[in-house]
């Protein structure tokens, strides 16, 4: 694939990317990993790690929040997914490592395509359908946080605490009792939680999981009438957050950051309906909303490029781009695909559908692309 003069490249050697940030989280917690680069530095005795799903860059700045943390602008993973982002920050590990590289994904140990994020086959209904492998059998994932014996507080969502990713990468631990989940419905039960933590025993790590602006831009995109509401939300939360930063940081050090960021969309591509696609391709399209991987024996860069508007990259290629990082061999045969295609219009995303009232049709905001929209994400640190 040609570097797009407007495509942002994930960069894992640098201090100001995801990467180096879950590099820098394991060493916290006296875990060793063998990172790529240099791990981005974090001091300190306890840690507040807050994960604001969704918040880009330019969200971020829009807000006009001037919080007193050092703040920097950097860059996630490729997909600019969660589910590669969040793997990639709760293990140290490049998504090519972990293997989660999209929402949907085909794994050749399970037999098909897989909701990364419920853990079950597209075809079902449900999330954790599949109970008889676990996610951390599946995937090569090596959550550092199982081979630490800190006491942590998670304070999410009751949806993502009932997650498998929740599961496999806070509550898979030598000893129970070592991780406590409190879940909130808002913001405001958020921030209200976390308060009540900071002011009691303390804890080595208080995770705190919102993702509210990207459920709104999922629904209404982050470019409708709907983004002052995001941004009023977003300064709210920000000021908040800030002020418990300032107020409690001789007791923990603050580390703030996102996933990815969002794009409206208004054009769909349904592969679904695409008969001469489909003959050629082992397993339907799978990967995410603008980032497809493609598994095939035949070659079909050009009629991806002519017919969807892709840039392509064969496997060979990505893994020799190091746009998935360091990639491992069991996720060069058995998950990627043989051919991987990248959105280039930002208004457009590509979706093959297992059932006709899929509501991922209807999504405005989409990513896991590459536009600077997706790929940059604030980084501030409070220490």
């Amino acid at each position: 694939m040609e570097e797009k003069q407007d495509f942002v490249w994930p960069d894992y050697t640098t201090e100001s990317n995801l990467y180096s940030v879950s590099c820098g989280l394991a060493e916290f917690f006296g875990v060793k990993r063998q990172c790529i680069g240099k791990s981005f530095e974090i001091t300190g005795r306890r840690l507040v790690l807050i994960y604001l799903d969704a918040l880009s860059w330019d969200l971020f700045v829009e807000s006009g929040v001037k919080v007193s943390g050092s703040v920097t602008r950097a860059t996630t993973v490729f997909p600019s997914t969660t589910a590669a982002a969040l793997s990639t920050l709760m293990t140290a590990q490049s998504p090519g490592e972990h293997g989660l590289v999209g929402y949907t994904v085909f794994n050749k140990r399970l037999g098909g395509v897989i909701n990364g994020i419920k853990y079950s086959y597209m075809a079902e209904s449900g999330s954790g359908t599949i109970d008889y492998m676990p996610l951390q059998r599946a995937f090569p994932v090596k959550p550092w946080l199982a081979e630490s014996s800190a006491k942590v507080l998670a304070l999410m969502s009751s949806g993502a605490a009932s997650g498998e990713l929740t599961r496999t990468y806070l509550n898979t631990r030598p000893q129970e009792g070592l991780t406590k989940i409190k879940s909130h419905s808002n913001s405001f039960e958020m921030v209200a939680s976390l308060r009540e933590a900071l002011e009691g025993e303390p804890y080595d790590l208080i995770y705190v999981y919102y993702d509210n602006p990207d459920h709104i831009g999922h629904g209404y995109g982050f470019r409708s009438q709907h983004r002052d509401l995001i941004l009023e939300e977003l300064r709210l939360t920000l000021t908040h957050l800030d002020e418990l930063a300032q107020k409690y940081k001789d007791r923990y050090t603050f580390l703030l950051l996102s996933d990815h960021g969002q794009v409206t969309v208004n054009n769909v591509y349904v592969f679904n309906n695409d008969e001469e696609l489909l003959k050629v391709l082992e397993v339907p399209p799978y990967g995410d909303s603008r980032a497809v991987w493609f598994r095939t024996r035949e070659n079909i860069r050009d009629m991806l490029k002519s017919k969807y508007k892709l840039e392509v990259m064969s496997k060979q290629e990505v893994i020799e781009s190091g746009i998935l990082g360091r990639v491992d061999s069991f996720v060069a045969d058995n998950i990627l695909g043989d051919y991987l295609g990248v959105a280039t219009d930002p208004a457009s995303k590509y979706h093959y559908s297992y059932r006709d009232d899929d509501p991922a049709l209807r999504l405005r905001g989409n990513h896991s692309g590459m536009t600077p929209e997706e790929m940059y994400i604030p980084l501030v640190i409070w220490q």
